[in-house]
């Protein structure tokens, strides 16, 4: 069993840079404190290089899992001190000591003032300066602590276990598909057929490459094992050669040297792999050749291999299998025609495979059973792999509490055949680097088969910290790429996409949400604690990341309050009594409880100075506190659907807010003043004509803009409509307008850099009129959505108009989406 760094090797490496940047600005450290910042700095780069060698290690020792978990603790507890230390000495502002500004100023009586104001602070600030530097010189003796056992127990493998690798050579978790009994295959016949057809039925007589792609465990290696035999039994090719590449491939020893044994007499010339190359050119020419490449990883490895398929316009074909769809493409002569993805096995199919290995073939399920066979096979979710895992670990066993062990969790113990399926997604766990092993861990938050919106994932990463700055795209750009990997390398599923074709919403498959679990619990990185099975539990007593799911009315958090002080965000899905007291929890990120039932209580809330995520979506909350302007670091900010009216007047001063996402709340009088909003959502700002939109308009750096409107049907040519002028919102870029009816007027040349209009609207204006007008003078748009909840004449009339305004007389001719009914014509 490897030892879980994974992403502690990505958190413990950003820290130093860290540390350097609080040593850049200038703020008043009590003496001796700068030296011991530059100590710890310099001391975690190096106890980072031992994280990563602990990390090769696949079966550490007591000793060394110990070590790596009082890393961990000691990681988190210097990066809330980081994050906690300006807010102590200077309320958060901006970095920079009292000190510094007044070194800056004149000898004036304005200058005289500001050092008055420094020495003041000084003085004031002693106090919490003592505090932080006795907690920073704690920090040091740990880290010192901690290094001096690195030093004794040297986290070196045992000799003859070069890089850390067992002495044993490690079985390849494949070869049960390698090897498998046709007869005993389930849902392969359409599946082998298709593949079969893309190979030789094209009629093309170049080199072609087809390319297999899907999550872990979908049968790729066994899909192309049969078509491979079947091609073979039907001599359509001279020769042919099955090779597995692997995650630490050995391209000269194991891959080409393969190939060569397979198709020639083998090969016995060194390891020159330019030699290797040009014998295999040598032995398929002028013959029509079927190479199977089996469990690629790499581009690198790609662009080596495919140098020794020659093309003599024979037919000849390469088939690819992989986990990666951007590679699939890559490797394909055509990106779309030329990949398969390995799909799940259908319901029937599931249950066939299953009760085949765990009962035997044409053997049915024992009556008392039936109840966790369904939910079991359920819970497999298709996945081939997971079926015949579970299934194997439950063969001819028959004790109901045998299978109630599978029934929330497919890999609760250390079965052979649970550990297969184990292996299987380790690859592709290991495979990620640091920063998406963060993001990946960060989805066991959430329940299984949980919809995840897309908008609130990114959002929560990046209040995590998940996300890097990056010199040519904003944070979200990059989370949304992290998000893009992961679907690529297919361990996150999606569910919808938006107008462009990014994913709007995501989930996992029960099988990979299993397996994150179980890593976020051995990492300490979430703690998931359902209220209707477990208790919490953690290996140190400390909770850093708290999900609690299915919460009852009962209060919950009262006995843990001690367990979660440090928690970094919290997450309730069920009952809002669940939520613990928020009093104590200082350094608190993040904190979402969308659609919790019953009264929320937020006291305490405005003492967490850290938050950066505050999600009551779809709650009864009715009342935000008046102080919420303390939360200086408050980034997101949702009540959508919640019973709250008015949003407190100190909201403006949240200067790091960017998305704010009011719903019913009235927006205070001075939300103009709110220049770091990206993203508003609001509703009937124009109850009273001009009194509010004109306001967001003056919004400097406003993105998104999403209006919900009930306005009411005026007969005559006194219609009430929203009508966007040629003046303010600059940056606006996407515009969201949602009611009763539609009645939407854009004049020329106004919101020019707007590129997405989506209008969903209940019905027509009862004249049959149409109730848009000017989008043609949107300069920069490139796709309109409307949406009517019911088809009438006033619907028709403005579905038309915008089409004809589209297509017609707009210079771009932006696509436009229709939906009626939730049917898209």
């Amino acid at each position: 069993m490897e030892i879980a760094v994974g992403a502690l090797s990505g958190m413990v490496d950003a820290l130093p840079a860290k540390l350097g940047d609080l040593l850049q600005q200038e703020y008043t450290l009590l003496s001796g404190a700068r030296g011991d910042v530059g100590f710890l700095q310099s001391e975690l780069g190096t106890m980072n290089a031992a994280l990563l060698r602990c990390e090769s290690l696949e079966s550490p020792d007591v000793q060394t899992r110990a070590w790596v978990a009082q890393v961990r603790d000691l990681a988190y507890d210097i990066e809330d001190w980081i994050d906690l230390f300006a807010h102590r000495v200077d309320g958060g502002g901006g970095g920079a000591s009292p000190g510094a500004a007044a070194a800056t100023t004149s000898s004036t009586s304005g200058g005289l003032l500001s050092w008055v104001r420094c020495c003041v602070h000084k003085v004031t600030t002693i106090p919490a300066r003592h505090v932080i530097a006795t907690e920073l010189q704690e920090l040091k003796n740990r880290v010192i602590e901690l290094s001096e056992q690195r030093k004794r127990y040297r986290f070196d493998p045992p000799p003859g276990r070069a890089g850390g690798r067992s002495g044993a050579a490690a079985v390849d978790p494949r070869l049960v598909a390698l090897y498998a009994d046709t007869n005993s295959l389930v849902g392969l016949d359409a599946p082998v057929k298709k593949v079969s057809e893309m190979v030789v039925d094209d009629g093309t007589t170049g080199l072609k490459v087809v390319s297999i792609s899907g999550m872990p465990g979908a049968g790729k290696t066994t899909l192309a094992t049969a078509v491979h035999r079947q091609l073979k039994e039907e001599n359509k090719f001279h020769c042919s050669a099955f090779v597995s590449v692997g995650q630490k491939p050995d391209i000269v020893g194991k891959t080409l040297k393969g190939i060569l044994s397979q198709i020639g007499n083998g090969y016995a010339g060194g390891e020159d792999i330019g030699r290797l190359i040009g014998m295999l050119r040598d032995e398929l020419k002028d013959k029509r050749y079927l190479i199977v490449i089996d469990d690629l990883w790499g581009r690198t490895e790609w662009s080596t291999l495919k140098c020794c398929f020659r093309d003599d316009n024979l037919g000849s074909r390469i088939m690819v299998t992989t986990r990666n769809d951007e590679l699939a493409k890559e490797c394909s002569s055509n990106s779309d025609e030329s990949v398969y993805k390995a799909g799940l096995l259908s319901d029937a199919d599931s249950r066939d495979l299953f009760s085949n290995k765990a009962f035997g073939k044409g053997k049915d399920c024992p009556s008392h059973l039936k109840d966790l066979y369904d939910i079991i096979v359920e819970r497999c979710g298709g996945l081939p792999l997971a079926i015949s895992s579970v299934a194997g670990a439950l063969a001819h066993r028959f004790s109901k509490d045998e299978w109630e062990r599978y029934e929330s969790n497919l890999l609760p113990s250390s079965h052979s055949d649970e550990l297969n399926l184990k292996q299987i997604l380790n690859l592709s766990y290991n495979d990620l680097p640091s920063h998406l092993k963060s993001c990946m861990l960060y989805l066991s938050i959430f329940p299984n088969k949980y919809e995840i919106d897309v908008e609130r994932l990114v959002r929560r990463w990046i209040a995590e910290g998940f996300i890097a700055d990056a010199r040519h795209a904003s944070k979200e750009e990059t989370a949304r790429s992290y998000l893009t990997d992961l679907i690529s390398r297919n361990l996150i599923q999606t569910l919808h996409l938006r107008h462009d074709g990014t994913p709007s919403c995501c989930t996992l498959h029960p099988v990979i949400h299993d397996f994150i679990v179980i890593k976020s619990m051995e990492e300490n990185f979430v703690n998931v604690l359902d209220a209707k099975k477990e208790a919490l539990s953690t290996n140190n007593g400390t909770v850093r990341r708290l999900s609690l799911q299915n919460s009852v009315k009962q209060d919950l958090a009262g006995a843990r309050n001690d367990m979660i002080k440090h928690a970094r965000s919290v997450t309730v899905f069920g009952h809002a009594n669940g939520v613990p007291r928020l009093n104590d929890m200082s350094v608190l990120r993040v904190l979402d409880l969308e659609g919790c039932n019953g009264p929320v209580c937020l006291d305490g809330l405005c003492k967490l100075i850290l938050l950066r995520y505050l999600n009551l979506r779809g709650t009864d909350a009715s009342e935000l506190p008046a102080q919420i302007g303390e939360l200086r670091c408050l980034e997101t900010l949702d009540v959508r659907s919640t019973k709250v009216k008015e949003l407190p007047a100190s909201i403006v001063r949240l200067e790091k807010l960017m998305h704010l996402l009011a719903g019913n709340a009235k927006l205070t009088g001075e939300i103009s003043k709110m220049n770091g909003l990206l993203t508003l959502s609001c509703a009937n700002v124009w109850k009273n004509t001009g009194s509010v939109l004109p306001e967001l308009a003056d919004l400097a750096n406003l993105r998104e803009l999403e209006l919900f409107c009930d306005a009411p049907e005026i007969s005559g040519d006194n219609k009430t409509r929203v009508s966007f002028s040629s003046d303010g919102f600059k940056r606006l870029k996407q515009l969201s307008i949602q009611g009763s009816l539609p009645s939407v007027t854009f004049v020329n040349s106004s919101l020019r850099k707007v590129e997405v209009l989506e209008l969903k609207f209940q019905k027509g204006i009862s004249d049959g009129s149409n109730g848009v007008s000017g989008i043609e003078h949107l300069p920069s748009l490139k796709h309109v959505l409307i949406e009517f909840s019911q088809k009438d004449a006033g619907a028709t009339a403005t579905i038309a108009s915008v089409r004809n305004a589209a297509e017609m007389v707009h210079p771009n001719h932006p696509y436009v989406s229709v939906k009626v009914d939730g049917k898209a014509i």
